[in-house]
């Protein structure tokens, strides 16, 4: 793993971000600067504004107030976000396909290729290449030629971290992947997040309720309760104690 350095520059720069739904102030005064390949867990209690953190930092909100930086643009600025995003991958907060969806799980995936090679284009035999490779990352590609809609919840996860991954992205965002999944499901879609980041030092921002999977896997935690009210490494013992104290009361 690529650690930062002193004199490393942020890839993703938060400065007096503040954002509201209308009066209500979801997230105040964050400032977060995430450098090249970390692996960041964002964790907090319900309602803390984890989710929101996340949506405005790939410019799906923009702020009341503050800055934003991906890469070096500023995602507020009139189109610096149509050249990002096919420098990103995210994943949303999961739903279940509907079993009569039509689409294959090799169209859902090429859709993550869009960004780069533009809408209307028809896939070619590298682009192929690409989401059979995805699918082989999360261990999904007996699956290539079957209907997503046939999949479990946690098969169709997999997918949607595939179709994340297939246009070898900069960063990859990951909204809560594991919510509404058993357990043992839910461990491997983690262990499978952690495998990428080892094996690809892909810059990570993961959303999480996995306290003792951020302990044990990120390099880096940031615990918000509408601000960033604690960030450094998890293996330190301060962790525990601001888990303790401000997320478990």
């Amino acid at each position: 793993m690529t650690s930062k350095t002193s004199d490393s520059k942020p890839i993703i720069c938060l400065h007096d971000v503040v954002v509201a739904y209308q009066s209500n102030v979801a997230i105040f005064d964050v400032n977060l600067d995430i450098y090249q390949n970390e692996f960041v867990g964002i964790c907090g209690p319900n309602g803390s504004g984890k989710s929101t953190l996340l949506k405005s930092i790939i410019g799906a909100i923009e702020p009341l107030r503050g800055s934003v930086k991906i890469l070096g643009e500023e995602t507020s600025q009139k189109g610096s976000l149509h050249g990002l995003r096919e420098k990103f991958g995210y994943l949303p907060q999961i739903t279940e396909v509907d079993r009569n969806f039509p689409a294959l799980v090799k169209d859902v995936v090429g859709m993550g290729l869009y960004s780069k090679i533009g809408m209307f284009r028809n896939l070619n035999k590298k682009d192929t290449e690409k989401i059979i490779r995805a699918l082989e990352i999360v261990e999904l590609e007996q699956f290539v030629d079957r209907p997503i809609g046939h999949l479990s919840g946690g098969q169709q996860q997999k997918v949607m971290i595939a179709r994340g991954i297939v246009n070898d992205p900069d960063i990859l965002f990951l909204d809560e992947p594991t919510s509404a999944l058993d357990f043992k499901v839910a461990r491997n879609i983690m262990e499978i997040i952690k495998k990428i980041h080892d094996e690809t030092n892909l810059t990570i921002i993961l959303v999480s309720h996995d306290i003792d999977f951020i302990k044990k896997n990120c390099s880096r935690a940031v615990c918000i309760n509408r601000r960033v009210v604690w960030e450094g490494d998890p293996k330190e013992k301060e962790f525990d104690e601001i888990i303790n104290r401000v997320f478990l009361k």
